[in-house]
């Protein structure tokens, strides 16, 4: 697709696409490709967004939200040997790489969920995403991110509803621990 693909334009066809549809599968299946092409053109980069916070281990700057929370895009930055433990979205999510490689591993729930503070996991799959890939994780998907690298990483993450507004979960793969998961935005 030639020339530039602004933040703007990815907005407005995000709000296109959950406007025409509430399936899930339709709307990563058609918001993936438009964050492959806006993270091919960084011209919308700005410096700010590699600042990460150390205690965290990366940093999360808000790009678009609605007023509702719900078509949120953020862009992360993770700091060298940092990443998240074990969590889940509370919604869809489309993540695609601006700048180095992220290793993602998802995970599968062995037990029932009966438990509202415990989830026993393992490990289902391990892949390395790079400059340019997209990943996306339906509601529910249990995954970890990181950097394994020696620089700074950056990822665009599209969500169907803020992450910080979802109920979603963090999970301790050696207590079985299942909490609340919020991070600090910038």
């Amino acid at each position: 697709m030639a020339g530039t693909y602004s933040l703007q334009q990815y907005v407005s066809d995000l709000k296109e696409i959950t406007a025409e549809t509430t399936d899930e599968k339709n709307i990563i299946s058609r918001v993936s490709p438009l964050a492959e092409r806006l993270v091919a053109d960084k011209s919308w980069l700005q410096q700010t967004y590699y600042e990460a916070d150390e205690e965290q281990g990366f940093g999360v700057h808000l790009l678009h939200e609605e007023p509702d929370h719900t078509l949120a895009v953020l862009i992360v930055n993770w700091l060298p040997g940092r990443g998240t433990p074990p969590h889940d979205h509370g919604t869809w999510a489309v993540v695609a790489g601006v700048e180095g490689t992220e290793r993602n591993i998802r995970y599968k729930r062995l037990d029932d969920g009966n438990r509202p503070d415990y989830a026993e996991l393992k490990v289902k799959h391990e892949f390395n995403a790079d400059e340019g890939d997209v990943v996306s994780i339906k509601t529910g998907g249990i995954h970890a991110v990181v950097n394994e690298t020696n620089n700074m990483t950056l990822s665009l993450h599209t969500y169907g509803k803020h992450i910080n507004y979802t109920n979603r979960s963090q999970f301790d793969l050696e207590t079985n621990e299942k909490k609340e998961y919020i991070v600090r935005v910038e």
